[in-house]
């Protein structure tokens, strides 16, 4: 009985691939934005909002806050009131879902550092255009044709 031997000559990247990981779906809407976590909060939310923003120890933010208040006076009590007063409170939070850790990453990155995002959704889209170029040339190609007329054809079509 001769021995049967599978030769694929499809040239198209293996699913681990970069381009494969890269290009998965993006986060959602930006939920992380600066608000003042009224649920957290001890006066108005504002330390509460801020170490949420930038990933902070909440107890480290307030003691900062009253050691700047202690030795600085008036202008972080000043700051604080202008913040409470034009940072919208975060109320809408409870309504939304938590997010997953990749979303959350992503947005506080974007947040902090737009450059280094943008950076990354270029990588994204060059590994997208890379697994459509890939797609494109699996589809094209003869073997594709081939195969599609074997199929049809133990389909009885």
């Amino acid at each position: 009985m001769p021995e049967r031997h599978h030769h694929h000559h499809h040239h198209w990247r293996e699913r681990d691939s970069y381009a494969y990981r890269a290009g998965q779906p993006g986060p959602g809407p930006n939920f992380h934005r600066l608000r003042r976590d009224t649920q957290r909060g001890v006066i108005a939310g504002v330390c509460a909002g801020v170490s949420g923003y930038f990933g902070w120890n909440l107890k480290w933010v307030r003691i900062l806050s009253v050691l700047f208040t202690v030795f600085f006076f008036p202008v972080p009590a000043l700051l604080y009131l202008a913040a409470a007063i034009f940072i919208k409170a975060d109320n809408a939070r409870e309504s939304y879902a938590k997010p997953d850790p990749e979303s959350e990453r992503f947005w506080r990155t974007f947040s902090t550092r737009p450059k280094a995002t943008f950076s990354e959704l270029k990588h994204r889209f060059r590994a997208l255009d890379t697994r459509i170029a890939d797609l494109e040339q699996a589809v094209t190609s003869e073997e594709y044709g081939l195969r599609k007329a074997f199929r049809d054809l133990e389909r009885g079509a």
